[in-house]
Order: structure tokens, then sequence, then C-alpha cells
């Protein structure tokens, strides 16, 4: 980054890419979770709400209790039900099992994400 940052000094105009990457690197990503099975209409509703909450940068999973998530470092219950986390700073939420829930707690989470200053 600081290769980038120096190189982009130079020139007339901020890259965008550099500030994102920069960004990325230092803040860890909005971590959304769903677990529940892939074929339950309560589970794919909640996955399309967490796909489509804004964030510029967010990581989105779901945990389908048959399989594994790619990242495991964190361990979901199976609550009977599917159910969403929101996890930010190295605290994760409660479950949310609705719409409004969910937006609630990614909001609440996201207050918790360090700021750059």
């Amino acid at each position: 980054m600081r290769y980038l940052a120096s190189a982009s000094a130079g020139m007339m105009g901020p890259l965008p890419g550099v500030l994102l990457a920069d960004e990325e690197l230092a803040v860890e990503p909005t971590h959304m979770t769903i677990v529940g099975q892939k074929d339950d209409a309560r589970a794919i509703n909640l996955h399309a709400l967490a796909r489509a909450l804004p964030a510029r940068y967010k990581r989105l999973e779901w945990l389908d209790l048959e399989g594994k998530l790619p990242n495991p470092d964190v361990e979901y219950p199976d609550l009977g039900e599917p159910a969403a986390f929101a996890c930010s700073n190295r605290i994760c939420s409660f479950p949310s099992f609705n719409a409004e829930e969910l937006r609630a707690t990614v909001a609440q989470m996201a207050k918790l994400k360090p700021v750059r200053g």
C-alpha cells in the first residue's frame, strides 16, 4: 500500500481503487452469515436481504448445516429455523429472524466498526 499510495500521490487526481484497497486492508468487512437450509424460503429471503444491504465492503456467507463455511472463524448454532448473524470488530450479534431485525442488527454492528482517522 505504501508503494501504491506514493505512486498515486503524484497524479492529478486520486485513484479510488487505491483508497478502497487501503480501507479493505485496514478495516474488517461487515460480516453477515445466514444459517439455514438453502431450499428454505425464509433463509432465501434473509440471504436476499443481506445481499441487498448497502455496504462498500462486506462478507456474506450462507451456512447450510450439511456443509462447512469456507472461512470457519465463527461457529453458529442450529436454532431449528433460519437465522442471520452479523459480526463486527470480533463481536457477533444475536440471531435475526426477519428483515427488520437484520437491518437493525447490521446497523448496530456497523457502529462498532473502528473509524479511521
